[in-house]
């Protein structure tokens, strides 16, 4: 797909903040999102994001997301005749992920009678520009003597065709009690967790086994403050 319709339809999402915010008043919010992947074999995010509302309805944010796999098992290949495993902390798959998107917020839907309470749904359609802690594979050779093994070498096989441009979507319901906001919801991106390995050819001539790409699916909780 090309990444051209994705850059521009962004721009022309970006560019009416300028005209909005000249006419509403605006404020910023920052906020610290944790979650957990639905798929991709169990892991988490963490992303502190910062976010500009320049109309009752509309802004923008910038968010930072680290995600990291979590107690995957370790990976075995045979390299010149000996038994490799994968280095350790290269078992678990991480990314950076710098995500740019748009706020679409919903009119109020429930507030206290005191107005110190406020209810509201919102939507944030953006892109994910996705960098992996490594684009390559590192192996262990080891050699046994009896039961017990030793390190005798290390091997590294590069990865190809990398993809870092994806969208993705989150949708959350929003709670605001005075200046602190919690937010719980769900998320959905293109995401290809597995990019970073997926073209991975092995001494053996086999290609690294991953899973077949979909669509990554998470939820989500996060806390807020308005200033």
């Amino acid at each position: 797909m090309s990444k051209c319709p994705i850059i521009i339809a962004a721009l022309l999402l970006f560019c009416p903040a300028f005209v909005y915010a000249q006419k509403s008043k605006s404020f910023f919010t920052v906020d610290l999102y944790g979650g957990i992947y639905l798929n991709n074999e169990q892991a988490w995010q963490l992303e502190p994001s910062i976010s500009w509302i320049y109309h009752k309805y509309l802004g923008v944010a910038l968010g930072l997301e680290l995600t990291s796999q979590y107690n995957q098992p370790s990976r075995q290949t045979v390299i010149d005749g000996y038994e490799a495993e994968l280095t350790e902390n290269e078992i678990d798959i991480r990314w950076v992920i710098l995500k740019p998107s748009v706020i679409i917020k919903s009119p109020v839907l429930w507030r206290s009678t005191d107005d110190y309470y406020h209810l509201w749904i919102q939507a944030e359609p953006g892109l994910s520009l996705a960098c992996p802690f490594r684009n390559s594979l590192t192996y262990e050779i080891k050699q046994f003597l009896g039961i017990t093994s030793q390190t005798v070498d290390y091997r590294t096989f590069p990865n190809d065709g990398l993809q870092w441009l994806y969208w993705n979507a989150r949708f959350s319901v929003n709670l605001a009690i005075e200046r602190f906001i919690v937010r719980g919801g769900y998320c959905i991106s293109n995401l290809d967790y597995y990019s970073g390995r997926r073209n991975v050819t092995l001494a053996n001539g086999h290609k690294f086994y991953v899973p077949q790409k979909e669509l990554s699916q998470s939820i989500f909780l996060s806390i807020g403050y308005l200033f």
